[in-house]
């Protein structure tokens, strides 16, 4: 879009078939009172169970593929560490209750992609924002589906859509979903945050796309 002034709902409507989008981070940065990047959200994470701002600077420091920082695999290193160290944390008991429930049942859950969806729980909208959201209130009917990374509720609930979560994605097309590309924290395992997760993911979808 050419400015965030224009009337989206024109936009949309001018358009012959309805438009697929792609929302990435920068939606739920924009209206939520809450939200993170991908390098701050494991910052805020490793702050969190470190109390030392170095700690993550260290991190990063230990992940440099081919002269550039891999949050891919700073992830995988700090998935390791918190669910280590978590375990034994009373500051972490409300992840460790939601961890037992779960093992009780049989399913398997990482911490740290637990406290992850703690963290993105919250999607309460900014006051200052409601103007443009009421300009996309207004677009919603016009448009066909959306794709996006992001692992937040946001998406679906303000466009009233359906998710489709994971490699799903790949095998319908119906209108009206959102394709939730990497996972959702509905569903803690379908998360793909690490590099264990990204090489998963990529070979499923060439399974599938064979």
């Amino acid at each position: 879009m050419a400015s965030l002034k224009m009337q989206l709902s024109e936009f949309f409507s001018g358009m012959r078939n309805h438009p697929i989008l792609f929302l990435g981070t920068g939606f739920s940065l924009r209206y939520l009172k809450q939200s993170y990047t991908w390098y701050d959200l494991l910052k805020k994470i490793s702050d969190d169970l470190y109390g030392n701002p170095r700690k993550f600077l260290d991190l990063v420091d230990t992940c440099y593929v081919n002269g550039k920082s891999s949050l891919e695999l700073v992830a995988e290193r700090l998935e390791t560490k918190f669910n280590e160290l978590a375990a034994d944390d009373e500051r972490f008991n409300e992840i460790n209750d939601i961890f037992y429930d779960y093992m009780a049942k049989g399913i398997r859950y990482s911490r740290f992609k637990i406290y992850i969806c703690k963290l993105l729980e919250d999607i309460s909208e900014k006051e200052e924002m409601s103007q443009e959201l009421a300009e996309l209130v207004k677009a919603r009917k016009n448009i066909g589906s959306i794709l996006t990374t992001n692992y937040d509720l946001y998406v679906e609930k303000f466009f009233k859509f359906s998710p489709l979560i994971g490699n799903n994605i790949l095998l319908s097309n119906p209108y009206g979903s959102v394709y939730k590309i990497h996972g959702c924290v509905s569903d803690a395992s379908s998360m793909v945050i690490t590099q264990s997760d990204y090489n998963k993911f990529e070979q499923k979808y060439e399974l599938i796309k064979a």
